[in-house]
């Protein structure tokens, strides 16, 4: 069989799919929970010119200053497909990779002419190790976006420089301009051009129209669309940012010798490296590592000499990672993520220097051995890093495994704490608060977090204790605040409960939590229209939210708002709220509207999310007496009872219903003698 350039693309497709697939199954983790889970921006295309508008993390009402609409926009298609199952979300991202892994065969291929080179660099950066993580993490999707328009608008640039059709050019330059909607790294794209134009022999004027994209979209990133709110005018003040210049210039080179080592060796993955910054030229690993950098350089620039790929393929790795070496300071110094763009370079380098310099010498046979054996060994830990990502759990647990001694353990202790919290192993979300709390006693939330699943296994006064030292620790901490006006409210001191909840507004008065809250005091309270009237301003901050809408959906139907009641469960059911209770509640607005089939389905909808529910099968015996169909009432009321067996009302329902049908019977048997008697006369 003749081996094409297709043939190739295949085989890498399918060898990425064997290496991913098992890993589909992976539950959500980190910041699924901000970006999807809590999202409701992705959960109705209503809110697209929000996330043209907001930042990333809007939609859970979070801070930050990523500006990567298109990632939003990809997660919203997911969820119109998959809704909250994991497995979709995973799918597209494995897609998404095998793609790119294609485009940079195509892209290493024009560049070198060399169907080896390209095969081995598109399929050594489709499974490694240390990049893998960005398949597995379905946030990370904002890597896969970007690195698809970047490695597209790169092929129509070669293609319109080869084949001078101006058609080719406008497509490279949109595809810049959509790689910068998926992250901010994707600035890295004018220098590869640059450096693609060099090899190429192109005027540099032909990356003009690229370079004015790029000062517009760093102009409307440090004006219209800066979300910071401290003095960094990219993101919020960060450990980095605290470094100054030259120590983080002199931290590089450690960091980048990092980012060798791990493409190499893999041995400690983990998300969340703590790297200490360098004190000075002279401390032992920045001088051992300063020089290390230096001696790769002279060795590259030497071998450089028989194959001017080798230099190219170095300069592709220090330029696209330029961005993220913390001359700008940026978030941390060192991410595996980053590797997504630098990393086409380092392995088309390695495979140069493979092909050209160690083949020729060992020979053919040797030479395949020890590629298929590096591919193993890439295979092999990718495949266990997979693991790694199985859930938040997971990620943090192997976090520690490896940063014990990092300044900012506390963090991952909390972190920890809330992935215990989420899976509902309050015991071990109680042990890492605790253990946050002790490695850093000034760090606020922890003691919030840790006050949260006090209350969540009723343990009230804890909770309070710990809200206040929050509250002490943080005075402007809005979220200790009104969740101190719940424990309140729990406890029955309303009067403290509005207390603190109007503290809260004091800080914010915009703070939907907080007018929430006032609702639901003022619902048990029963003063039904001042609940309404806190409801209706939360809804107005924060429309697209649920909780409000479901909470003042009941309130119509206490008032007897039938219809404005089904409006707000369907905004609510829009904005992502797919709970059995949920269902139920909408079966008895559906029946209040006189929507009989709407009801039927709901009230089975909310049997099919949990079974063991006595509640919804009642109601369907309800709706089932009301027309007649005395049989199936009965059928559910009993099983209703057999769930809730002392529940006197359901026993009372199917006494009601027998004799009803008894009823009925009687009538129908009244009509046939009747009938049968004019039948005789006839």
């Amino acid at each position: 069989m003749k081996i094409t350039p297709k043939t190739h693309i295949l085989l890498i497709a399918l060898i990425i799919v064997i290496v991913f697939s098992p890993y589909l199954k992976n539950d959500f983790s980190w910041d699924d929970k901000y970006l999807i889970t809590n999202n409701p921006h992705i959960k109705d295309w209503s809110f697209i010119t929000k996330i043209f508008r907001g930042q990333l993390y809007e939609g859970d009402d979070l801070h930050s200053n990523f500006y990567r609409p298109l990632q939003a926009v990809s997660l919203m298609v997911d969820y119109s497909i998959w809704k909250m199952n994991p497995f979709g979300y995973h799918f597209t991202s494995l897609m998404l990779h095998m793609f790119n892994a294609a485009l940079v065969y195509i892209i290493i291929y024009a560049i070198a002419f060399s169907p080896y080179v390209a095969f081995f660099t598109a399929l050594l950066f489709g499974i490694a190790p240390a990049i893998s993580g960005i398949t597995f993490y379905i946030p990370a999707r904002s890597d896969l976006l970007m690195g698809l328009f970047m490695f597209l608008s790169i092929i129509f640039f070669i293609k319109y420089r080869r084949e001078n059709n101006i058609i080719f050019y406008i497509v490279s330059v949109s595809a810049f301009i959509l790689s910068l909607l998926c992250k901010e790294m994707a600035v890295a794209l004018l220098l590869l051009l640059a450096l693609i134009a060099y090899r190429e022999k192109i005027f540099y004027k032909y990356l003009l129209p690229h370079a004015c994209v790029l000062s517009l979209y760093i102009f409307l990133r440090m004006t219209a669309l800066n979300f910071a709110k401290g003095p960094n005018p990219v993101i919020d003040m960060s450990f980095p940012a605290t470094v100054p210049l030259w120590n983080r210039m002199l931290t590089d080179f450690k960091v980048i010798l990092l980012y060798i080592r791990v493409l190499l060796f893999p041995l400690d993955l983990h998300m969340e490296w703590f790297i200490n910054p360098a004190r000075n030229i002279f401390e032992p690993g920045t001088l051992l590592s300063a020089a290390a950098l230096i001696f790769l350089i002279i060795f590259v620039k030497r071998i450089s000499r028989k194959n001017s790929l080798i230099l190219f393929g170095a300069l592709w790795f220090l330029l696209s990672l330029l961005p993220v070496l913390n001359i700008y300071p940026v978030s941390v110094f060192f991410g595996e993520g980053w590797l997504y763009l630098p990393s086409i370079g380092f392995f088309m380098a390695i495979c140069v220097v493979f092909n050209d310099m160690a083949k020729p010498r060992i020979g053919k046979l040797l030479s395949g051995i020890l590629i298929v054996s590096f591919f193993i060994y890439c295979i092999f830990f990718t495949m266990s890093y997979g693991k790694v990502w199985k859930d938040s759990v997971s990620l943090f647990n192997n976090v520690l495994k490896y940063e014990k001694n990092s300044p900012f353990i506390h963090f991952t202790y909390n972190n920890l704490g809330m992935a215990y919290y989420d899976k509902g192993n309050f015991e071990k979300a109680v042990e890492y608060y605790k253990k946050s709390i002790q490695s850093e006693p000034g760090y606020f939330e922890p003691y919030n977090n840790l006050a949260v699943t006090y209350v969540a296994i009723k343990r009230p006064v804890a909770a309070i204790s710990f809200f206040k030292k929050a509250i002490g620790l943080k005075k402007d901490y809005i979220s200790a605040y009104y969740n101190l006006g719940h424990v309140y409210d729990v406890i029955g001191f309303r009067a403290r409960a509005i207390e603190f909840t109007k503290e809260a507004l004091k800080i914010d008065s915009k703070c939907y939590k907080a007018y929430c809250n006032l609702g639901y005091i003022y619902s048990e309270k029963g003063d039904y229209a001042r609940a309404m009237e806190f409801f209706r301003k939360a809804v107005s901050i924060r429309e697209e939210d649920y909780e409000a809408r479901y909470c003042l959906a009941g309130l119509y139907i206490k008032d007897g708002k039938y219809r404005e009641a089904l409006d707000e469960y369907n905004a609510a059911f829009k904005l992502g709220l797919d709970s059995y209770d949920f269902y139920n509640k909408i079966g008895l607005a559906y029946i209040k509207n006189r929507k009989f089939q709407e009801a039927e389905k709901a009230f089975r909808h909310s049997l099919a999310l949990k079974k063991d529910q006595s509640e919804p099968r009642n109601n369907l015996g309800n709706l089932y007496s009301m027309f007649g169909y005395f049989k199936l009432a009965i059928e559910e009321y009993r099983e209703a009872l057999s769930i809730e067996p002392d529940n006197k009302g359901m026993y009372d329902n199917i006494i009601k219903t027998k004799k009803e049908w008894k009823r009925e019977l009687k009538k129908i048997k009244a009509k046939i003698s009747i009938w049968k008697n004019h039948l005789y006369q006839l």
